[in-house]
């Protein structure tokens, strides 16, 4: 079987030869090129993809496509620049920005006639990842601005582009296709987590009214490009996490939104999958009421909550697919390559069904993750990972 067989298998709970091997290299690749440490077996590359491939992964790619669902405003002023210095001659690649060679900070502006709201990303080398160093949202009194933005707001998809790199992965992997995010993690885009769940409790009629605008726009985009015949698996690039997401939140401001986002794909013959980082337990069988088909990963303790074996019978979904098994401080083990192979054989062995299962990077494979440990992984799912 290639690559983009075994991971569809796994979708639909079919038996492949073994479980698919999809970590989650992009972060791990772009933070080693630009400090030139990328490994000698691999020092050469110049994109992710060519790193799985030398390593026989199947691919799951969100990180290229995702720039293929494009934002455009209707109404309003929208501008952005970039600053700051970095000797780094390329584009600095991040999950959420592509920086221009040398700068290292975006500044957006949006001017509406309710005032002018701004925000800003910059790139922390040491980290090889960005963070937004300034919201859109800061006081409440900037309610209206941003109810206009949100209204304004539209969402389409290049078709084009997406398709152009499900022929660049080919065989060897799926290509997921971004349909956005939920309303909580747009309004934590606008606000971040803290703001927008203080708003959320002192304004909460006012709050619902934004999630509502974000949620049609981002329903219609579904809407609009489930039938994509290159596309079979769909991904909302949230964060689900129940320090953020508490389950109270989460059913008002997201269990909508992927029940139907999760319908109309399903009606397509297609798969959601949601994007989630740490503590899952609480929210895994919401997740499975809305029959979303997996998490982007599952994080057992220290960083998570819950143990693999046991995620499949607490969502309660029959369709459900398990992504995950490389967590950080397996990846981060210091000349772990010789335990991390019985690590492997004991967690698929714990696994009572190894048809719903991709071996992935639960969330994200660190910067600090060993080329050797990434071996150990690789050896270990295709010497202990037969599913027949």
């Amino acid at each position: 079987m290639n690559g983009r067989e075994r991971i569809l298998a796994a979708f639909r709970g079919e038996a492949a030869d073994y479980v698919p091997f999809a970590p989650n290299l992009w972060q791990w690749f772009y933070y080693h090129r630009s400090n030139g440490s990328l490994p000698a077996d691999v020092a050469t590359a110049t994109h992710p993809l060519e790193v799985l491939r030398h390593l026989g992964a199947e691919i799951l790619s969100r990180w290229d496509t995702q720039w293929a669902t494009k934002t455009r405003y209707t109404a309003g002023e929208y501008s952005e620049e970039y600053q700051g210095e970095s000797a780094w001659d390329q584009p600095l690649v991040t999950a959420f920005n592509i920086y221009p060679p040398h700068r290292t900070e975006r500044r957006r502006r949006f001017v509406t006639p309710h005032g002018t709201l701004t925000q800003v990303w910059g790139y922390m080398p040491d980290a090889g990842a960005d963070f937004e160093h300034k919201y859109w949202w800061t006081e409440w009194e900037e309610y209206e601005a941003v109810r206009f933005m949100l209204e304004a707001r539209e969402y389409d998809v290049d078709l084009g582009e997406y398709r152009a790199w499900v022929r660049r992965v080919g065989d060897d992997g799926v290509v997921m296709l971004n349909i956005t995010e939920s309303p909580l993690k747009a309004l934590h885009w606008l606000a971040g987590p803290q703001n927008a769940t203080l708003f959320i409790l002192d304004h909460p009629d006012e709050m619902l009214a934004l999630a509502r605008v974000h949620q049609d726009k981002a329903l219609s985009l579904i809407e609009r490009v489930a039938a994509t015949p290159e596309a079979d698996v769909f991904i909302s690039h949230d964060n689900l996490d129940s320090m953020f997401y508490a389950p109270y939140l989460y059913r008002d401001y997201c269990h909508e939104f992927f029940a139907r986002a999760a319908e109309i794909l399903h009606h397509h013959g297609k798969h959601l999958m949601v994007h989630a980082c740490g503590r899952s337990r609480a929210l895994l069988p919401l997740v499975g009421e809305a029959r979303v088909d997996a998490l982007e990963g599952v994080t057992p303790p220290p960083m998570g909550d819950v143990q693999l074996k046991d995620v499949r019978r607490m969502v309660a979904y029959e369709g459900f697919t398990l992504n995950g098994g490389m967590d950080a401080p397996h990846q981060e083990l210091p000349d772990g390559a010789a335990s991390l192979r019985d690590y492997v054989r004991d967690l698929m062995a714990s696994l009572e069904d190894k048809r719903h299962f991709i071996f992935a990077s639960s969330c994200n494979t660190s910067p600090l993750a060993p080329w050797e440990n990434l071996l150990a992984f690789r050896d270990g799912a295709r010497e202990y990972g037969r599913v027949a």
